[in-house]
């Protein structure tokens, strides 16, 4: 009896040593430690960014388009030639029966949007009239993409489910035998996701079936990002891939730099594309900027806590939330810090660039203490807030502001 009580007051002695040794060396150390890796404006020559305009669906002439996560297939999130600002005046609002995890997207005269229990919803973006809704049969944790005539959806029972973007009548469904959280990358006549485990696809959208499958390190969480002739995508093993799209081929493959204790850390956040870089946020707190044709990393900015979400890009500045409760703006050539502003809560989920303004929601412990709200996006100042916002913030849609709240999606229109 007395051997066995031993035992346990050293395996009890254990844990506290390892415990206080752990908390001290985050104290000291930190799991998101002082390594920044500087980069040089020496020599630089970014490459120009194609303009929105080239990327928008030929069928939608108009500006009301925002058709994947992201906007636009770099996944830049920005649509700097809006002219919606704040202060604003809110004309509509739907609630969608539960939690909203990822935005809308629009496209020709439709915003679509999924739900956490499984709806799948589209609205007149001007009047946020219902025009049809369906159940997908699963939760989803991804934006649709809308592709001429098409809705895509994603969901959590690993079924990728196409959809007629007019009427809501589901045309076909793939089933991977995995669960997917990738917001789908629609080009090439085909749809690229990542599942959780660890594959990355590429699916005909006219033969319904795969036209290869690549092998990750990981669980493959984000949407993929396009970048000329390669697609890239960070993993949960912390590693970032760029695949040829003509064959899925391996291009390149970086582990994301980390300290022994935090290790290579988790990519949650999707990869976005300018400049001749891939940039990407990681859980381990780093931030990272990649030669997009190589792999080889630019530069590394770390911040004070998690980095779950994906980057929005503008004017040759990073702007990414970290669970420190700021919102930064990052110089995309050194990663240096332009500024950062205080949110009060964490920051989870993407922001996004609208005009002058970058907007991030919080996601507080409480969901009804969540807000949204935008900052001047060359100084960081606040200048507008709204009591509502959990994961991503905003898209647009021609002069109005799509907001998603925690489970209500609203449309303001400036004043």
């Amino acid at each position: 009896m007395w051997r066995r009580s031993l035992l346990i007051l050293f395996v009890v002695l254990s844990i506290a040593v390892a415990s206080a040794t752990l908390a001290y060396g985050v104290v000291v150390d930190g799991w998101f430690d002082s390594t920044d890796v500087t980069g040089s404006r020496e020599g630089f020559q970014p490459e120009p960014v194609p303009p929105p305009a080239a990327e928008r669906p030929t069928t939608d002439r108009s500006r009301n388009w925002w058709p994947e996560y992201g906007r636009t297939r770099r996944r830049t999130r920005a649509s700097v030639e809006s002219t919606v600002v704040p202060p604003f005046e809110r004309i509509w609002e739907v609630d969608a029966g539960s939690l909203v995890e990822f935005p809308p997207v629009i496209a020709r005269d439709r915003l679509v949007v999924s739900t956490n229990r499984g709806l799948g919803l589209a609205l007149d973006p001007k009047t946020g009239r219902e025009l049809w809704r369906i159940q997908l049969g699963a939760r989803t944790a991804a934006s649709p993409g809308l592709f001429r005539d098409l809705a895509i959806f994603t969901t959590l029972k690993g079924e990728v489910i196409v959809v007629e973007a007019e009427t809501g009548i589901v045309q076909w469904r793939y089933r991977t035998g995995s669960k997917i959280e990738s917001s789908p990358l629609i080009t090439d006549g085909s749809v690229y996701f990542g599942t959780l485990d660890g594959r990355v696809i590429r699916l005909s959208l006219s033969t319904r079936r795969p036209v290869w499958v690549a092998q990750a390190t990981g669980d493959v969480k984000a949407g993929l990002a396009l970048n000329g002739d390669t697609v890239v995508v960070g993993d949960y093993n912390g590693r970032i891939s760029a695949y040829e799209r003509s064959d899925g081929t391996l291009r390149w493959r970086t582990t994301s730099p980390g300290t022994t204790r935090a290790g290579a850390g988790r990519f949650y956040g999707g990869a976005g594309i300018a400049y001749g870089r891939a940039y990407i946020g990681n859980i381990n707190g780093r931030v990272l900027a990649l030669d997009a044709r190589t792999g080889e990393v630019a530069w590394v900015q770390v911040l004070d806590d998690f980095v779950y979400s994906s980057p929005a890009i503008a004017d040759e500045r990073i702007f990414v939330g970290s669970y420190d409760q700021n919102l930064y703006s990052l110089d995309a050539v050194t990663g240096k810090v332009a500024w950062k502003a205080p949110a009060g809560e964490r920051i989870s989920g993407s922001p996004s660039v609208i005009g002058p303004n970058v907007y991030a929601s919080t996601i507080a412990r409480e969901p009804s203490e969540g807000r949204t709200f935008a900052v001047d996006r060359e100084t960081g100042e606040e200048v507008w807030s709204f009591p509502d916002g959990r994961y991503s913030p905003a898209v647009v849609s021609g002069g109005l502001l799509i907001v998603t709240g925690v489970r209500t999606i609203y449309g303001f229109r400036s004043r």
